[in-house]
């Protein structure tokens, strides 16, 4: 199978797709590392199946017409990325807690004849933080690059939802930032919450000086020749993890390592989120451990 295929191709190549069958959405959709751990957790529990990168068009309603499509070849589910979360939230008759509240959703089941949608994001993010960073969510302050975003706002809601002390939540200036904040206020009264313009240096210097943990949630990091999303000479050792979801090794992680922080990135979500989506898939435990292995030292 090829690496990347659009619905077209799919459908032309269908009678050589092994059952069950699955695939991760998005544009760009080649550098997902998502078929190399679900292939590695099917491996692991007996399963021969196929897991696809599946490219889908922007174009207004292409990604409902292709869900269905799908669902028309016989797939299981998929998982999906940017920048159909939040059209994947719509496509879903029957959603979780997280998909519900952050408008996001990563992961559909198509199953008698209903699309389940969930966001796995969350406690991906959360458990990556715990245990490859050793940090506790509840206990910092957070500050999340990107907020406005599908995996950025799902990540918001969900350490509201856990209860962390603080959340700075930075963005381009869009009015969706204010009206995110607002509805976390609704969903953890208690927790303090303040916004910031990406495009304030000044402010951004204060997010960052109260932060514990900085999330990259844009997708500045993608390319090589991206701008940085945080200044790294504002990062301290003593007092910052970085977060980096991008599943490359990006400059903005190098030069955290190099300045001694901790630092996790989106292939340790990816592990958490994906085993999530498997086990709901499938109803049997994921082995994280293989599908880490899977992706140990990828580049992209």
């Amino acid at each position: 199978m090829q690496e990347v295929c659009t619905i077209e191709e799919l459908e032309r190549l269908a009678d050589a797709l092994p059952r069950p069958r699955l695939g991760v959405v998005g544009n760009p959709i080649a550098h997902s590392l998502s078929p190399a751990i679900q292939h590695a957790a099917m491996r692991a529990a007996g399963i021969c199946g196929s897991y696809v990168r599946i490219l889908c068009s922007k174009e207004p309603g292409a990604f409902p017409e292709l869900v269905e499509r799908l669902r028309k070849l016989g797939f299981l589910g998929m998982n999906v990325t940017v920048p159909f979360k939040r059209e994947a939230r719509a496509a879903a008759v029957e959603v979780d807690e997280l998909s519900r509240l952050s408008g996001a959703t990563n992961t559909l089941v198509f199953r008698d004849g209903i699309i389940e949608g969930l966001n796995t994001d969350g406690p991906g993010f959360t458990r990556a933080l715990e245990l490859y960073c050793g940090a506790d969510v509840t206990a910092g302050s957070i500050l999340i690059l990107g907020a406005c975003g599908g995996a950025g706002g799902a990540l918001a809601m969900q350490c509201a939802l856990t209860g962390c002390k603080r959340l700075l939540l930075a963005n381009r200036p869009r009015p969706e930032l204010e009206q995110l904040a607002d509805k976390l206020r609704g969903v953890a009264p208690q927790i303090e919450i303040t916004t910031y313009s990406l495009h304030d240096a000044v402010r951004m210097r204060s997010a960052v000086d109260k932060a514990d943990v900085v999330v990259n949630a844009t997708s500045l990091g993608l390319s090589e020749d991206d701008p940085l999303p945080v200044d790294p000479d504002l990062l301290r050792a003593e007092q910052h993890i970085v977060f980096d979801l991008i599943t490359r090794d990006t400059t903005l992680q190098r030069k955290a390592r190099e300045k001694g922080l901790r630092v996790c990135d989106g292939r340790d979500m990816l592990v958490g989120q994906g085993a999530l989506s498997f086990e709901k898939w499938f109803g049997v435990p994921a082995d994280r451990e293989a599908m880490r292995s899977a992706i140990s030292g990828s580049a992209v």
